[in-house]
C-alpha cells in the first residue's frame, strides 16, 4: 500500500494536467460532433482507458523504483 501512496504523491502534478486535458478534450468533442444521446458511454470508456494507461504506468514505475 505504501508503494501506491508514494506513486500517487509523485504523480500529483500529472493528475491535474491530465484531468484538465480530459475535460477540455471532452468539451471539444461535444462541440465538434454534437452531444451524445447517453453521456455515460463516452465517460465510462474514457475512464476505463485512462485507468488502463495508469495501470501500465504504475507497473513500469514500480519496476524502476523498487
Amino acid at each position: 500500500m505504501n508503494k501506491a501512496i508514494h506513486y500517487l504523491k509523485s504523480r500529483k502534478k500529472s493528475y491535474v494536467i491530465n484531468t484538465f486535458l480530459f475535460i477540455t478534450g471532452f468539451i471539444v468533442v461535444i462541440f465538434l460532433f454534437g452531444p451524445p444521446k447517453h453521456y455515460i458511454v463516452p465517460i465510462l470508456s474514457m475512464i476505463v482507458s485512462y485507468g488502463f494507461v495508469e495501470l501500465v504506468t504504475y507497473r513500469s514505475w514500480k519496476k524502476e523504483n523498487h
